[in-house]
Parts: C-alpha cells; structure tokens; sequence
C-alpha cells in the first residue's frame, strides 16, 4: 500500500536545500536491517546507522561498526566526527546520553508531536536533535556526499524528532511486518558479535502486540502530520524486492535508479555498511539469498498466535495480513 504525502504540504518556510534523510522506521525486527542494507547498496545513498545508539555503543563502548571495525578504527566514522565536532573527543557524552534518555523515548510522544506540529522544538529538544543533525550533515559531506542519508534508528520519537530540524528533508520507510513474525522473532536468543557474546534483548509476544499496535498508530499519525512516507510490508520486499525499492526511491526523488545488485533472489553486496547496532546480519559478505522468514507459522504457539491475533486484529486488515 503506497501512502506517499506531498513534499510541499508543510506550512512552515523551510529551506529548500536540506539535506535529505530516508529513515526506516519501524518495530524492530521487521527488517530493518535487510532493507538498509539493500538501500546503502544504490550510488545515490549512504547508511549512517541507529544514529539513536551512536552515543553509547559507538563512541563509549567502541563496539564494531558495520564495516567490522571498532568504532575508533573505523575511518568513515573518525571523519564523520572530525567533521561534525572537531573529534569525537570534543562530544560531551554524559550530557548527549542524558538528552537522548529524557528526549528521544516513547514516552515523550505527546511533546515531540506538539513539537512536529508547530515545528517549534523545546530547547531540550533542539539541543538533542543538534547533535543528531551535525552527526547527519557531516556524513552527507564525505567524499562530494550522498544525494540521500539512510538512517535506521527505527524508532518513531527519533523520526519525529529530526522531522523538526528545518536543514533536513525527512522522509520515512515505515516498515511493517505480520505480528506473530514479530512476536516470534522477539522470542529468540539473538547474540550480539559486536559486543563481546551479549545478547540482544527478549520479549512476551503480548508484549511485543501492543507495541506494534502502538507503534504503527504512531507512524501514520507522524505522516498525518506532513512527513512524506512509505508503508513496505516485509513480506512484500522479500516477493519483490525491485519493486518495492522502485517505490521507496520514487517517494525519495531517486528516479532512473538502477538495481543490477538484485538477481532474483540473489544480492551482490559491494558496499559495506557504516552502521552501529542493527542485527548482526549488517556484517555479511558479499552476497546474500533473500528468504522469507515465516518460521512463526510452525514455532509460535498456538496460544501466542490467539494472543497476537486477537490484539492486533483491527490493525491486520488493514495492513493485508490474514486473521487465520
């Protein structure tokens, strides 16, 4: 379902160069991580991460970016903060991850609308997105820059957040996935090979049905409030991943893009990914098979599925998926 909203529906006097920001948003495990790493894959883009976990991941804890790296060795990123800050060494990280735990949270929803609405963020707020702007703005400069920034931070009040910096032009892939695929994969023991074997987290599936319930409300709200976006739904990009990338390019102003990397089910990758945090599938080879993973449908109880179903139900039809 295409639900693309008109640049020029905003009311505010924005400038007319910003710089460009396709963010994937989305409940996390949905794809997220395949998506951008299809997208980094077009000459016109360039990957920058969960730019809401630099601060803590990258800069403090120096776990490894994307590219296989750490952080400190990676040289995109000591450009990156040479150019945005001086040094990464110049960030005040207590006061950027105190901001980041009081600003950038589900929580802070009702604030960071009324800031997208009025585009008029609270010094906190403006304080906050600086960082991720400056972050943003010097990765588009490397090497003649990118026409389009990928940014996978997935989280909604990070979405809305940098939809009120006036020198960037956020547009959002608002990536939904079936919810008992979702609640299934939240279940399972995922390591972390960039933090020394710890694991990623793990939740009930009734937890993980009432956030996509609640975040998905949230994404059409956010573009109800003017931020141009695209609905992807993860098993449609795994039937047709050209297709679907023909319409995310579209709606980011991409037109005669080219995708040779795509045969079938078959990806060349050629370009690593810059990214801090993400699934760990972000530090693959050069090629990947696109498969659909479904395993749900055979490893989710029959308990759990009644669970997610029944939360979900009004939200299912609306996104094409089958109550049974």
């Amino acid at each position: 379902m295409t639900t693309v909203a008109d640049p020029t529906r905003r009311s505010d006097d924005r400038p007319t160069d910003r710089q460009r920001v396709l963010f994937v948003g989305g409940l996390g495990r949905s794809g997220s991580t395949l998506l951008e790493k299809l997208l980094n894959e077009l000459p016109e883009t360039r990957s920058v991460g969960e730019t809401l976990h630099l601060w803590e991941r990258g800069i403090r804890d120096a776990e490894r970016c994307g590219c296989g790296d750490e952080f400190a060795e990676c040289p995109q990123w000591q450009a990156i903060g040479a150019a945005a800050f001086g040094s990464w060494d110049r960030v005040d990280l207590d006061d950027v991850i105190d901001l980041r735990w009081r600003i950038d949270r589900s929580r802070r929803l009702p604030q960071i609308f009324d800031a997208v609405r009025r585009q008029r963020p609270s010094p906190d707020q403006a304080r906050y997105v600086d960082h991720l702007s400056k972050v943003l703005h010097a990765a588009a400069a490397l090497d003649d820059g990118p026409t389009v920034l990928l940014e996978s931070s997935k989280h909604l009040s990070t979405a809305a957040l940098l939809a009120t910096d006036p020198s960037l032009d956020v547009r959002v892939v608002h990536l939904v996935r079936d919810p008992r695929g979702v609640a299934y994969s939240w279940t399972k023991s995922v390591e972390r090979p960039e933090a020394d074997g710890s694991m990623m987290p793990t939740y009930s599936p009734a937890r993980t049905a009432l956030r996509w319930v609640t975040d998905n409300l949230g994404f059409e709200a956010l573009h109800a409030l003017g931020v141009p976006m695209e609905r992807v739904r993860y098993e449609d990009l795994l039937a047709d991943p050209v297709g679907v990338l023909r319409r995310i390019t579209a709606m980011a102003d991409l037109p005669g893009t080219s995708f040779e990397f795509v045969d079938g089910a078959e990806v060349h990758v050629r370009e690593p990914m810059h990214s801090i945090a993400g699934n760990p599938m972000r530090f693959g080879g050069d090629r990947m098979t696109l498969r659909l993973d479904d395993a749900w449908r055979s490893k989710l109880s029959a308990k759990d599925r009644r669970t997610v179903t029944a939360m979900c139900a009004p939200m299912l039809k609306r996104y094409g998926y089958p109550l049974r």
